[in-house]
């Protein structure tokens, strides 16, 4: 009999490169519900919530503001109204909490706050900012692979982080690469994360580095308006930057600039402490793959990244 890999089992097989897989995002409000009147965590439970019950005018006040991303998150045996916005789009990323009383108290959330980098206010007060979180995709009715990868990996951050400060969430966006994570406050994203891996990711953001090696990409970069191609060729680029030039900490590289050139191919420009760098990325298709368990395979994305000497 045929054997049928996961899509995370092809991922692994296939070697994927996790750099420059992460959609843009500016803001990231992540909100403590398990979804009872909705069914529980369904695979497009965002979507559904919007549409229509309670959530649908909160969620439509929060997509307000540009681009952000809404995510729900729980805990085992978890039933609080905890609410938390990351900004990750700033020079300096920064993430609050809230507990509300009702989940209409959103609908009062000051956006503007956000888009002018204050500390947002909910009924006229100042949420209070957090130093770190980590959010695990564990949405199994998304895909299996989510749940499969996701939760084992979630227990082992909680263990090592504390429970306070690690969450299960919705769907985060590439399931093959189970289990991914949102490292807050700066919304690093890593992908084919494993329970090993645990402690090294942990010890190295709170020590301010990135681990290239399960690096996915992150919030937008701070500064640059960058469509969702661009955003992807800039993450690919920043992993390669980093490799070859030794800089993972957070802050050692900044991106300056992202330039079209000739048939899709992009320049893109950072300055870090050992001065300024750069990098073409070409994106062409790849052969078709598994994106998600079960469904029919189809071309995705793949970044050709070349260090650009001279800089």
């Amino acid at each position: 009999m045929q054997m049928t890999m996961t899509c995370a089992e092809e991922s692994r097989a296939l070697e994927e490169t996790l750099a420059g897989t992460f959609k843009p995002a500016d803001t990231f409000f992540l909100i403590e519900s398990n979804l009872p009147k909705y069914g529980g965590w369904s695979g497009s439970i965002v979507k559904a919530a919007s549409s229509a019950g309670e959530f649908a005018p909160i969620l439509r006040h929060l997509q307000g503001l540009r681009r952000a991303k809404i995510l729900f998150i729980r805990r085992p045996r978890g039933d609080g109204k905890n609410f938390f916005i990351a900004a990750t789009n700033q020079d300096e990323p920064k993430i609050y909490q809230a507990e509300l009383d009702d989940y209409a108290d959103l609908l009062a959330l000051d956006l503007t706050s956000l888009s002018e980098e204050r500390a947002p206010r909910l009924h006229g007060h100042e949420m209070a900012q957090i130093d770190e979180l980590y959010t695990v995709c564990t949405n199994g009715r998304h895909d299996p692979c989510c749940a499969a990868y996701g939760t084992p990996v979630y227990q082992a951050l909680a263990d090592q982080a504390g429970p306070d400060r690690v969450w299960q969430t919705t769907h985060i966006g590439g399931h093959r690469m189970a289990a991914t994570l949102i490292a807050f406050p700066q919304g690093i994203v890593y992908g084919h994360v494993a329970p090993l891996d645990v402690e090294s990711l942990l010890m190295n953001h709170r020590a301010g580095y990135i681990l290239t090696h399960k690096y996915r990409g992150r919030g937008c970069y701070a500064g640059h308006d960058l469509d969702e191609a661009a955003h992807l060729a800039a993450g690919a680029a920043e992993a390669v930057v980093r490799d070859s030039t030794r800089q993972y900490g957070i802050g050692d590289l900044r991106l300056t600039a992202v330039a079209d050139l000739n048939d899709g191919r992009r320049r893109i420009s950072f300055r870090g402490s050992n001065g300024a760098s750069a990098a073409e990325v070409g994106t062409r298709m790849s052969a078709p793959r598994q994106t998600s368990c079960g469904d029919e395979p189809k071309p995705m994305p793949q970044h050709d990244v070349r260090m650009l000497a001279g800089m």
